[in-house]
């Protein structure tokens, strides 16, 4: 395959998870991201230039060269944690600035129970009036599955009830057609993507490194990983290594 160009400019899809205090009792110690550092990144990219804005036009269908006049990213949250909705989303608010929240369905208001049976801290996931009140709120809110599973280990049938039922449950909470989905721990194969195509999802996230590419498909959206150290200067350098990344022969 041909090298892949970028759009103008730079388009990345920023990947967060927990805000909050490093927990060094935590197996995933790293994907704790103070609010105050959180603030400071997006202060950081828009002082530089950055455009910040929605999933969809940062990472949409139909971009073609010369679509994006600027640099831009889009901020994203894996599983819905509570600390993103106290932290996160009301200095996005502030800011006049949005997210895309990729909810566990079956853990809504109760904990992240995928962690917990590995022997991870529990931590409080967001309630359905708090999902309503963001999607209301100009919140993008997304599926993470059911239950959290990797999902090339499933069989058909648990992989359709995986998709379907979370983004079923989603719809009736928000009243929005729920078009987004992310691979939990970024775990996909050609059949899973073909059963995400079939739920009626629209776009899908990974975890895999990289920027927005014209050719891009819209069902393996490269994201840019955040963790607790990405002060300015380090995450940008994360995001020209993404940038490296696109660059080079797939």
């Amino acid at each position: 395959m041909s090298t892949r160009n970028l759009v103008s400019g730079t388009s990345v899809v920023l990947l967060y998870h927990r805000l909050g205090m490093p927990k060094l009792t935590s197996l995933v110690a790293g994907q704790y991201v103070a609010p105050r550092l959180f603030n400071s990144q997006l202060d950081y990219l828009t002082g530089r230039g950055w455009k910040g804005g929605a999933l969809a036009d940062v990472a949409g269908a139909g971009r073609t060269e010369g679509a994006a006049g600027q640099d831009e990213f889009c901020v994203t949250f894996d599983d819905g944690y509570l600390s993103v909705y106290d932290h996160a989303c009301p200095a996005l608010v502030e800011r006049n600035m949005t997210a895309t929240i990729y909810v566990v369905a079956g853990s809504i208001g109760g904990i992240n129970d995928w962690d917990a049976k590995a022997g991870d801290r529990r931590e409080s996931m967001i309630s359905t009036e708090q999902i309503r009140e963001l999607s209301d709120g100009g919140f993008q809110i997304g599926s993470h599955t059911m239950t959290h599973p990797h999902l090339t280990e499933l069989t058909d049938e648990a992989l359709r009830g995986e998709l379907t039922d979370s983004k079923h449950i989603l719809e009736d909470i928000t009243g929005r057609q729920v078009a987004a989905f992310s691979y939990p721990y970024g775990d996909c194969d050609d059949r899973v993507v073909e059963e995400v195509v079939a739920a009626g999802y629209t776009s899908a996230v990974g975890t895999k490194l990289g920027v927005v590419v014209e050719d891009m498909s819209a069902f393996e959206i490269p994201r840019v990983n955040v963790r607790w150290n990405a002060i300015g200067p380090l995450l940008m350098r994360k995001i020209n290594r993404a940038r490296r990344a696109s660059r080079s022969t797939k």
